[in-house]
């Protein structure tokens, strides 16, 4: 499933599936990170230095995870549709 806005057969789908992506790798870490801060926060009494720390963590990997996200989108527009190579000897215009 992850990986299925890649097989997309329409811009909208396109477009569907990375709003999806992008949504779940913002707010999983998020809700992951900050609601591990809060909880030990309440338990050890150290509020608020866990849950700022949780969402620095939270931020950090968002952005690893959309990062690598494009990487792998780029490549494969590559793919699709490389570069096209211009001839050495073709007069400027």
């Amino acid at each position: 499933m992850k990986e299925d806005f890649l097989k997309a057969k329409s811009v909208k789908e396109l477009a569907k599936g990375v709003l999806y992506y992008n949504a779940s790798s913002i707010l999983g870490p998020l809700i992951l990170f900050v609601g591990l801060g809060l909880i030990l926060d309440n338990t050890l009494d150290t509020k608020p230095y866990l849950t700022l720390s949780g969402l620095v963590i939270a931020f950090i990997i968002t952005n690893l995870l959309i990062f690598k996200k494009v990487r792998q989108l780029m490549k494969k527009f590559k793919q699709k549709y490389p570069p096209e190579k211009k001839e050495k000897n073709e007069p400027k215009k």
